[in-house]
């Protein structure tokens, strides 16, 4: 599970690095404005990247809790931790989809609206408690259905 964790922050920050090279160098090309599809995948890249951090917080509280747990409320708390790793095994496999969908296209679009995708992302997660429409918008990210022909092996 860890391991799983840490390569996809290793591609969430390889991906953010390319954003931010890009961003940081001129290229001859000239740059074309993302689509929807780029903007909203961007978007969904970074709250769960931010999501799944807080997944493994709270399977690691979890399981802490479940090991100092009094025997009839142990099996309760591990239930628990079965059900938050099946979420954090679905949050991966989306951020792998987008991830794979995004890497191969940062070069060719304009990095600056790229950075206004993560900003976005990071303002509506921290707002979005509070605030349906936000939460909503945060939720679908889990769901990357924008994405259909865009499978990769490892979703089929």
């Amino acid at each position: 599970m860890w391991a799983t964790g840490k390569c996809s922050a290793r591609a969430g920050a390889a991906l953010l690095s390319a954003v931010s090279a890009f961003t940081a160098t001129a290229t001859a090309q000239p740059e074309v404005p993302p689509s929807d599809e780029e903007l909203h995948s961007m978007y969904c890249v970074e709250v769960l990247r931010t999501e799944i951090t807080l997944q493994q917080h709270l399977i690691s509280a979890s399981s802490e809790a479940a090991g100092m747990a009094q025997p009839e409320l142990r099996a309760q708390w591990i239930d628990t931790s079965a059900e938050l790793l099946k979420r954090l095994a679905k949050l991966e496999g989306a951020l792998y989809r987008l991830q794979a969908y995004m890497l191969p296209r940062i070069p060719a679009v304009d990095p600056l609206a790229l950075a206004a995708a993560i900003r976005r992302a990071n303002a509506d997660v921290e707002e979005s408690s509070g605030n349906d429409a936000q939460l909503t918008r945060v939720s679908a990210c889990e769901n990357p259905t924008w994405l259909g022909e865009h499978r990769t092996a490892h979703t089929q």
